[in-house]
């Protein structure tokens, strides 16, 4: 049975070599998104012996009168008669980016004629926010973005459905990534009345443009007092913080100075005191000690009634008229001792 199918192709060709076959109508070139599936059609007069589809150089379908030879499960075709004419269809299922490529239809007898496969990527459309309101005949910026399209898209922009001059925004497309392009429009807005805003966003393998919607409502200046707030809650902040921060400073410079102060006091005071044990303690190893006299005759030489009264009353005192005391002691006990051995040595004479 396969003997007479290439016996009955071989003689198809044979046939189509004498006879004027011709391409009456060729492909087409075809955008398609990624995952869909993308068709060309090839007409050809009657009668015809072999149509052979090709994909970059390489046979991907052959189709003769018996039966088509498909070399992919990717690939399949349908055909349609008349009277005059053959159309076989071919069929490419699922296609990705790769399979951009150029298609061509060879009847092998009369040249061939071809068309280019486009697979685009349509990728998401949204606004950046969400503007529901703006301030009556006040500029605001709409941001759309379109993210993920291959290839880059064309955005445009309608309000009330009617399109707006390209010169009333700016759109900024970013290099690919993985394949996918990204698209940044921004439309500089201005309503004096409420308005539908529409960014579209358009490749060719879309019949109709991707788009997103805002409905914006306009409110009188006097009701968006937003920004007269914040132009009189910031300046009273930062006078406030200024305020703090003075006074937490001079709390600490004075803090700190009043330390030294105290620490400074303290060791005067602890020189001062050192210095006067000191000196108390020169003026009892340097006064004149008469060893002649002992303690007993003196504590009874000395008596209160001999001390002044001076003398008395500062010993009745602090530590500074006890030393007074000791001092004025001494001073006496050494001007009397002298006085004592005078008397003494009189008496001894009579």
């Amino acid at each position: 049975m396969r003997t007479v199918g290439t016996i009955i192709t071989l003689f198809s060709i044979l046939l189509g070599v004498c006879l004027p076959t011709k391409i009456e109508d060729g492909p087409k070139d075809a955008y398609v998104l990624v995952n869909s599936d993308a068709a060309f059609n090839c007409t050809v007069s009657l009668p015809w012996t072999i149509i052979i589809w090709i994909m970059n150089k390489t046979p991907v379908l052959t189709v003769t009168p018996e039966r088509p030879i498909i070399t992919s499960p990717q690939f399949g075709q349908r055909n349609y008669t008349t009277a005059q004419t053959f159309t076989s269809e071919l069929i490419i299922s699922a296609v990705t980016l790769k399979n951009n490529a150029t298609v061509e239809c060879s009847l092998q007898t009369d040249g061939s004629q071809q068309a280019n496969l486009f697979v685009q990527v349509e990728g998401t459309l949204f606004f950046e926010s969400k503007i529901l309101s703006v301030v009556t005949n006040h500029s605001t910026d709409v941001i759309c973005k379109a993210e993920g399209w291959n290839p880059e898209p064309t955005i445009t922009w309608t309000i009330n459905q009617t399109t707006v001059h390209s010169e009333s925004y700016t759109t900024i497309i970013s290099p690919p990534s993985g394949h996918l392009y990204t698209a940044v429009s921004t439309l500089n807005l201005t309503l004096s009345a409420e308005a539908e805003v529409t960014c579209l966003a358009a490749i060719k393998a879309l019949p109709q443009p991707k788009n997103a919607s805002l409905y914006i409502t306009v409110k009188p200046v006097s009701q968006d007092r937003t920004w007269l707030i914040v132009a009189i809650v910031v300046p009273i902040a930062v006078v406030l913080l200024l305020i703090i921060l003075i006074v937490v400073i001079a709390f600490c410079i004075k803090w700190n100075k009043h330390s030294e102060s105290s620490y400074h006091d303290e060791i005067r005071k602890i020189s001062k005191r050192k210095a006067l044990e000191k000196t108390v303690g020169d003026q009892k190893s340097s006064g004149l000690e008469n060893f002649g006299m002992s303690s007993e005759n003196v504590d009874d030489f000395i008596s209160p009634s001999a001390v002044p009264a001076t003398i008395q009353a500062d010993s009745q005192s602090g530590i500074e008229n006890v030393y007074n005391l000791k001092v004025s002691t001494t001073n006496f006990i050494n001007i009397s001792v002298p006085t004592l051995q005078r008397s003494n040595m009189r008496k001894e004479q009579i």
